[in-house]
């Protein structure tokens, strides 16, 4: 999309004929305080602990359809649909150890009402409680402390996310400068209807707690963020701790039968990073995947993501193996 300075009404059109036609996507608060900040680590590297992965993969789906209420009903569903795995088992085969945790689109834990089966697939299930940004958050956090900050080895970070699950992974790294992400994979995120569905728990949350931990507004996370002279959704802007983003973008029209209609929603705005530029950022455009099929794991748009992820971890080291214990005299 374009940035939202000079982005057409009719996007927002189009997205409200595709909710209605069952396209699935995917999908008075405290002052604003600075985050908290670690200091930078001084002293001797350390091996990270014996068991700790050499990569920690963390995922967030998007909304569900507009059958099902959003965000209540969201649904962690790119486990259930393999994706989580695909990228997985690419990381897995460069020799790396690779943990995963993946959340629903959704602030905090939540228990769904109601599933929308098309999301997951004939005969699929998932849990009725869900997780969400907060505890994806607290798993990055801990990383961090234990596998990461003072490692000589430290475990790297890949973000995985689709459509209103973008918006959350770059709030993640937004709110964390302090983490470095070696790969940030955006399947079609878009921003449509995000602060809608999001903004009423965020203010509630910000009350409760009594302070924004984050130093930011997350609830305006559409249309908030400035480059040079536009403003950009959080979605589109990379920050400085992420190495590498793959972007993927769904086809913008589909034809067939003679006729061409329009693919709604779709991201249509490549990323950019804070100072304005492109660099380290990629993206691939369907040009026949709608904005749920992006996300399959055998589709066209994950074999790119494979692909180029394939390319990133070539040089990317597995732990050491244990040094034996010495035999006792």
């Amino acid at each position: 999309m374009l940035p939202v300075a000079l982005r057409p009404l009719f996007l927002f059109a189009a997205s409200l004929c595709a909710a209605a036609t069952a396209l699935t996507l995917s999908g008075c608060a405290p002052g604003l305080s600075a985050p908290t900040t670690r200091a930078a680590f001084s002293g001797d590297l350390t091996l990270r602990p014996a068991g700790s992965p050499d990569v920690l993969l963390l995922a967030v789906s998007g909304r569900c359809p507009t059958s099902c209420k959003a965000p209540e009903d969201n649904i962690d569903y790119l486990t259930p649909r393999g994706t989580v795995q695909a990228v997985q088992n690419t990381l897995e085969a460069q020799g790396l150890s690779v943990a995963s945790y993946a959340v629903a689109s959704n602030l905090d834990r939540h228990t769904v009402q109601r599933v929308v089966q098309a999301q997951i697939g004939a005969g699929r299930t998932v849990p009725a409680d869900q997780n969400g940004f907060l505890q994806l958050e607290d798993r990055l956090n801990t990383a961090y402390a234990d596998w990461m900050r003072g490692r000589s080895n430290p475990t790297r970070i890949v973000l995985l996310a689709h459509s209103h699950g973008v918006v959350w992974t770059h709030a993640l790294t937004r709110a964390h400068p302090e983490v470095p992400i070696s790969a940030m994979i955006d399947l079609d995120g878009v921003c449509d209807f995000w602060e809608m569905d999001n903004r009423r728990f965020i203010q509630a949350h910000l009350a409760r707690v009594g302070r924004n931990p984050w130093g930011f507004n997350l609830a305006d996370s559409c249309g908030s963020v400035r480059v040079g002279n536009l403003r950009y959704d959080l979605k589109d802007v990379v920050y400085p701790n992420v190495q590498a983003d793959l972007e993927v973008q769904s086809v913008h029209l589909l034809g067939g039968g003679g006729s061409v209609i329009a693919n709604a929603p779709y991201d249509g705005l490549q990323n950019i990073r804070t100072d304005g530029t492109r660099q380290g950022v990629q993206t691939y455009r369907s040009e026949s995947e709608t904005h749920s099929a992006v996300s399959s794991p055998n589709g066209k748009a994950l074999a790119w993501v494979k692909a180029r992820l394939t390319e990133l971890s070539a040089d990317w080291k597995p732990a050491p193996p244990p040094v034996p214990a010495l035999p006792q005299p």
